[in-house]
Parts: C-alpha cells; structure tokens; sequence
C-alpha cells in the first residue's frame, strides 16, 4: 500500500475572480482576500474531496481511494502496485498537484488510514484512538457522556449490538438533554444504565477487535437477531478455519417497532441488514442464519403477514439459502443443524 498526501492541498485550487471577494479578511495592515481555494470555508472540503475523484476518475475503488488529501494505494502484490503508483502519478501530475515527499508512505504492509490499522487483509481500530477511548474518566457532564459515545460510534462496525450497549448513553444527546431540561438548570447525574454501558464499552473496546477484507471467492454468510431492545447482524465469509467476520450492525428499534409481532422485528432485521450489505451480497447465493423458526417460511407468502410479504417482494431480487440457527450465549447466532430452503429469483 502507498500513503501520500498533498502539499497545502486546499491552496492548488484556484479560485474564480467572482467568489474570491468572499474570502476576503481585513488586517491593519490592509484588506485582503484568497485567489486560491482556502482553509475555513464550509464549501472547502467537499469541493476538493469532488476535485480529487474526478482527478482519479475510473481508478478509485479499484486501487485507489481518497479522502480529502489524502490517497492510498493498495495492490495484489508488488509489481501491481509499481503499476497502480505510476498511474496514480500521472494521474496527479496531469491535474498539477504535488504530494508531500516526506509525508508520502510506499511499499507497506501495514498502514493507519482514517483511525484503522489495515494490515495483511484485516481491519481493526487505530490502537492509540482506541487507547484514549479505555483511559477515559467516567463522565461528569453530559456533554462527555455523549463525546465519549459518539467517539466508540465510530467504531460500531466492530461491536456486536451497539446500539443496544450505548442506547443509555445517548440519551444523553444534546437535544434529549435539552428537552429533559425543559429550560431549567438541572443537576447531571450519570444513570446506573449508562455507567453500565459506559464501562461495558470500554471493556469491550479493549478485546481484539479485528475484522476481515472479502474475498470475492468465498461464499457470504449473514446472521441476524432481533429483541425488543433493536436488531443486530453479522456479515461472515465461510472459510476452511471457519466463518470469519466482515462486519456488524446494530439499530434501535423505534416505539411502534418495538410492538410488531416478533416475526416482523426478526423480518426487519434481514431486511435491514441485506440492504446495508447489499454490494456484497447482490447477484451471488449466500447464507442467511436466523434464530426465529418461522422464518423458514419466508419464501411462502401465505405464510407472512402483509409486513413481511412486502419485504419479501423487495428481497426477491437476492439469491439465499436460509436457515434455522440457535442463539448461542455470546448473543451471536449458529448454525445447529436445523433445516435449510433455497430461496431463488423467480
């Protein structure tokens, strides 16, 4: 993988003459204002983040990705990437934008990009991001309470059920809080629910926390589960050593659908998770594990309510064998032998 980032990136984007009176500032030494594109507008970094993916053009998401300023590389082996970095250079070249040298990383294995540790085809939280978030002191405000969540919020992908962990803890969001307030100084007081998500995340947070890239030669595997607290998934490839994670996802159900009929919560979760996933899992058979018997009738309409029926018309485009599966106690789902229907487009 090659890491680079450009030199004063915002400032190789010239401004048209119309809108540089917009940037302009006063000193006492004069008045002034930008020709180039600069730090502190609000339209900055999304014109640039455009500015870049068209430069790349057809490469992003085949070797290249970039996010504002900075760009990495990443190749099937080494004469590969030569390849993908020449092309990346031309590329850059052409548009008249330079790369910091010094900043620039080539010809590794392991590298952090966007607070992940992408190393030898897994993913997991940058170790220092993670460290800050375990040292972490109770929180004394609400405001820390909902940084402190807001900032494992990012890691969530790695967290089986967050939602349901942290759902104590973002009750303390600035406009709950505000409403709770109803205009009146009120005295913070930490809950006994969201001390008890607060160190059960952190807990959790010190574990391995590791994930697996996809391979487009395994076959997909997904697992859901629903409660009355939300729904959860895990995306599993299926391995000679056994089904390796990609990916989870949570979501708090609402108030209306915490009083479906277990069958629709159970339906919204296969729902829900097949559309997050959908680029993985579209076009190809997969697996798809769930706890809840009666959901081995889906491919039977008379079978469902209305609900579910129609959900099952949106999924009639996937391809997947589903299966009766039993909970095990680490909340995850597996598969005990039960029964197995091949659902298929029509």
């Amino acid at each position: 993988m090659v890491f680079t980032r450009h030199i004063t990136g915002y400032f190789q984007v010239p401004l048209d003459k119309a809108d540089q009176p917009k940037t302009a500032f006063s000193t006492r030494d004069g008045h002034f204002q930008f020709k180039v594109l600069s730090q502190g507008l609000t339209n900055g970094p999304p014109t640039f983040q455009r500015i870049v993916n068209q430069i790349l053009g057809p490469n992003r998401w085949k070797h290249v990705l970039a996010y504002i300023d900075d760009i990495i590389i990443y190749s099937q082996n080494f004469n590969e990437h030569l390849k993908h970095i020449e092309e990346v250079c031309l590329l850059l070249h052409e548009a008249n934008f330079k790369s910091n040298v010094d900043k620039c990383e080539v010809a590794r294995t392991e590298i952090l990009f966007l607070g992940h540790l992408i190393k030898a085809g897994t993913i997991k939280p940058d170790p220092d991001t993670i460290r800050g978030l375990t040292e972490t002191r109770e929180p004394t405000s609400a405001e820390e309470a909902f940084r402190f969540v807001k900032a494992a919020e990012y890691y969530r992908k790695f967290i089986p059920k967050f939602s349901t962990i942290a759902a104590p803890l973002h009750k303390y969001s600035p406009a709950t809080v505000q409403q709770q307030k109803n205009n009146k100084k009120l005295k913070f007081e930490l809950s006994a629910e969201a001390r008890t998500a607060f160190h059960q995340l952190k807990k959790i947070l010190t574990t391995d926390l590791i994930l697996d890239f996809p391979d487009d030669t395994l076959t997909f595997k997904l697992q859901t589960d629903a409660s009355v607290d939300g729904i959860g998934a895990v995306l599993l490839q299926i391995t000679p050593n056994g089904d390796r994670p990609l990916a989870y996802m949570s979501k708090k159900l609402t108030k209306t659908q915490t009083n479906w009929p277990t069958i629709e919560q159970e339906c919204y979760a296969v729902v829900q998770a097949i559309e997050k996933w959908d680029k993985y899992l579209r076009g190809d058979e997969f697996i798809l594990e769930t706890d809840h018997e009666p959901l081995i009738h889906f491919s039977n309409k008379e079978q469902l309510n209305k609900r579910c029926e129609r959900w099952r018309l949106k999924l009639a485009e996937y391809r997947f064998k589903i299966g009766v599966a039993m909970t095990t106690s680490g909340g995850f789902i597996g598969y005990s032998g039960g029964r197995w229907i091949s659902i298929r487009r029509a």
